[in-house]
């Protein structure tokens, strides 16, 4: 019974990387070739692949080789002793821990390639430290090799959403725009310096069926991870600088530059807690007290008769009423007196109309892209279900085969078909509904109702998001103080004046009175400017 267990091997096969060249199939080959030449008998076969032997100890398949190896007491046959480990013995096993541990189960390693390093320990050392030596090697000639394309502006890494690869005329492999998912870039990148909120922006796609770069859902982290990534805007990240990259920008380097901004002003304004339901402009500590320095906290209350009432109330005098005098201040009051100041110094009306132009073109885009995308997969699942049946009529299929491949092919067909006809829909009615001839009008009736609802005049609050992005870019903060200077360049609110913190990144010079000079900002423009606030 023993001779037999000891001529039966378990083969193992490993690849740290993809196996797009077809690696552990000849691993396998060369494996049981050895085991017929020795007159070992193949009980099991395992194979890890993007396993790494040097930043890991493989995969389960080898802890299910080892296993089986030991419980049968029969030899584990690789081909070559750094499929099993190549580590440094602290961040992955190092060769002679296999080894020991063979010696203690009584099981045989066994090496189609080099199989005296199994012969003692001496042997396994020496080999050990041979491949991880080999893997450090390896390991900082590829760190040299990606350090290098990252300096030629080259893309690294996985797949970027919105980006893929193709081959050149010369044969090479290319950076290029994903057709269907360049738009939803664009798209995102919109939404978001408009004011709309990343999980808003997820819900949307969700709710328009859109896929993620690997089909699935969206959500919040998605659409960060998207537009944090610079190579989106044409830029390579190396370290931290940021290099012109070779593949072409799916948005402006400017507009990039934006988010990030905007990005980092939410965070910096962060506070936790749950927002206002009213229509306040100021939120998460982005209007200060300049009694006590601390947030004036947006407050909405119904009154008795029914009607809501809008404030900013001072968290500093609510937790301790005797160390600021500050009292509610009404939200319209402030609200409609900052607005009023934006529009002097910090709204870009011929941008804003440009923006509007430009999110007409980019949703057409959008679902043209869309609805190519969808009438292809229409066409091919039509050509799919044709080559069957031309099978089934030549002869090549059995009738009850053609049936059980027509149940599974007609009702792709047939969503395919639905899903096409539905995005040729939604293509018209996008045309029909955004004119570009329209733009004037629309761009005139989207300031007065802005205006409207920051003074509280109307109870819809749209549009005001895009104004609190505007402000989240232009300036750090503002606050709130009682006494009027003499001398100030700031907005008057009865008895009382509001001092805004303008950003260095929003100064394009000063005038004769030394006073800041804005770059004036657009109010951003997607698909829907009147959706969900962004918070401040």
């Amino acid at each position: 019974m023993q001779d037999k267990r000891n001529q039966q091997a378990v083969i193992y096969a490993a690849k740290s990387t993809e196996d797009k060249r077809g690696s552990i199939p000849t691993q396998l080959e060369d494996c049981r070739a050895f085991a017929e030449r020795a007159g070992l008998e193949v009980v099991g076969e395992y194979a890890d692949e993007a396993a790494s032997a040097w930043s890991g100890d493989r995969g389960a398949e080898l802890a299910a080789a080892l296993d089986h190896t030991e419980r049968l007491g029969a030899a584990l046959l690789v081909q070559h002793s750094d499929r099993l480990a190549r580590g440094d013995a602290r961040q992955a096993r190092h060769l002679i821990e296999i080894y020991l541990w063979a010696l203690k189960a009584g099981v045989a390693l066994r090496s189609v390639q080099d199989d005296s390093t199994f012969e003692n320990l001496i042997m396994a050392v020496v080999m050990g430290e041979r491949n991880t030596e080999d893997s450090r090697r390896k390991s900082e000639a590829v760190k040299a090799g990606l350090a290098r394309r990252r300096k030629q502006g080259k893309f690294v890494g996985s797949r970027c959403f919105g980006l893929t690869w193709q081959r050149n005329d010369r044969d090479e492999r290319e950076v290029v725009h994903e057709p269907t998912e360049a738009p939803i870039v664009m798209r995102i990148a919109a939404e978001l310096l408009a004011g709309v909120a990343q999980l808003e922006i997820a819900r949307r796609l969700n709710a328009e069926h859109i896929p993620t770069a690997r089909g699935g859902r969206w959500h919040q982290g998605t659409v960060r991870s998207i537009l944090a990534n610079p190579a989106i805007a044409g830029l390579i990240r190396d370290g931290e600088e940021l290099i012109e990259a070779q593949h072409e920008a799916i948005i402006p380097r400017e507009t990039w530059d934006q988010l990030q901004a905007l990005r980092e002003a939410r965070a910096r304004s962060h506070r936790r807690g749950r927002p206002s339901t009213g229509k306040h402009l100021f939120r998460k500590g982005f209007l200060r007290c300049g009694e006590c320095g601390e947030a004036m906290a947006p407050r909405t209350a119904r009154n008795r008769s029914g009607t809501l009432h809008e404030c900013y109330l001072c968290l500093g005098r609510r937790q301790d009423p005797t160390s600021c005098s500050m009292p509610p201040v009404s939200r319209a009051e402030v609200d409609a007196a900052v607005y009023r100041y934006f529009e002097q110094v910090g709204l870009d009306v011929e941008a804003t109309r440009e923006q509007l132009i430009a999110a007409v073109e980019r949703k057409q885009a959008e679902v043209r892209a869309l609805c190519e995308a969808a009438e292809r997969e229409a066409q091919e699942a039509d050509e799919r279900l044709m080559r069957v049946k031309r099978d089934y009529t030549h002869g090549e299929l059995t009738a009850a085969e053609w049936r059980e491949l027509r149940a599974d092919l007609a009702p792709e067909l047939d969503a395919a078909k639905a899903e096409a006809e539905r995005l040729r829909e939604r293509l018209s009615a996008t045309e029909a509904e955004t004119a570009i001839s329209d733009v004037e009008t629309e761009l005139l009736e989207q300031l007065v109702r802005i205006r409207a609802a920051v003074a509280g005049e109307v109870t819809d609050a749209a549009g005001v998001a895009a104004v609190r992005s505007a402000l989240l870019r232009l300036f750090d903060g503002f606050v709130l103080h009682r006494d009027i200077p003499d001398r100030a360049h700031v907005e008057l609110i009865d008895t009382r004046w509001i001092e805004p913190l303008v950003s260095e990144r929003a100064v394009a010079g000063y005038d004769e009175k030394l006073r800041p000079v804005l770059r004036r900002k657009p109010l951003e423009q997607a698909e829907n400017n009147y959706a969900e606030a962004l918070l401040l």
